[in-house]
């Protein structure tokens, strides 16, 4: 009887998977146009993409990215895995703002130059999401024990009843919040002191949000994401 109410339990797990895949598969290719959307606008307010910022922008993502998984190993052996994510989380503002402000310091600092790197860390993030999409979608016809767990834990974080439009509207302004502390910082350096404790914070709300209501987690990453874009321009 247990066995079959396992397969009954996997059966009905999967079919929801692939009605979250299904709805995936239509709003995945429009996460490209959120880069493209906002070297469109800038260009039109007369500043146009410094490819070399750019390319330095994303690669300063991916160096962060790599910065963090030696601290998600630490964590996993010395915590809790509710505990290990909440310090991986803890450090993204660390590594990520210590990093923007590494580039900026080593290269310049100037308006078209800060606005294109932000645009190349908010753009290569974008893409890492597009490629975790991917994976989610090539989930879709695998029973094996890891892709079942992995659809588990997809579950429990709300990623099968949530529409994928929410997953867009936060690549925008969190893209908005990378431009934007990359342009506050290059006008004034030590706000890098500010954007550390700011930038965890930030990420360790819209988590613990994130299992109360989608809505109220994303209405927060708009605002901190739209707050601090202006800021940027305002001070540049």
């Amino acid at each position: 009887m247990t066995v079959e109410k396992s397969k009954e339990s996997n059966s009905s797990l999967n079919e929801q998977y692939k009605q979250a895949v299904s709805k995936s598969m239509y709003v995945l290719p429009f996460y490209i146009l959120v880069p493209v959307f906002f070297a469109v606008l800038f260009y039109m307010y007369g500043t146009a993409v410094v490819w070399q910022a750019f390319g330095l922008g994303a690669l300063g993502w991916i160096i962060a990215l790599l910065l963090r998984g030696p601290v998600s190993a630490i964590a996993m052996k010395t915590s809790s895995k509710e505990k290990a994510q909440s310090i991986v989380v803890s450090f993204s503002g660390p590594l990520e703002e210590g990093v923007r402000f590494g580039l900026l310091l080593l290269t310049s600092t100037s308006f078209s130059w800060a606005i294109s790197l932000g645009q190349g860390w908010a753009a290569v993030e974008v893409l890492f999401t597009i490629v975790n999409g991917i994976v989610f979608i090539s989930l879709a016809n695998r029973t094996d024990e890891k892709a079942m767990q992995a659809k588990e834990m997809l579950q429990s974080q709300g990623n099968f009843t949530a529409t994928p439009l929410w997953g867009l509207i936060e690549r925008i302004f969190a893209s908005a919040y990378h431009i934007g502390a990359t342009l506050v910082m290059a006008q004034i350096p030590w706000t890098v002191l500010l954007f550390i404790p700011f930038h965890s914070l930030f990420n360790l709300l819209s988590v613990k949000l994130l299992k109360k209501s989608i809505v109220l987690t994303e209405v927060f990453i708009a605002f901190v994401g739209i707050v601090v874009l202006l800021l940027g321009f305002v001070l540049m």
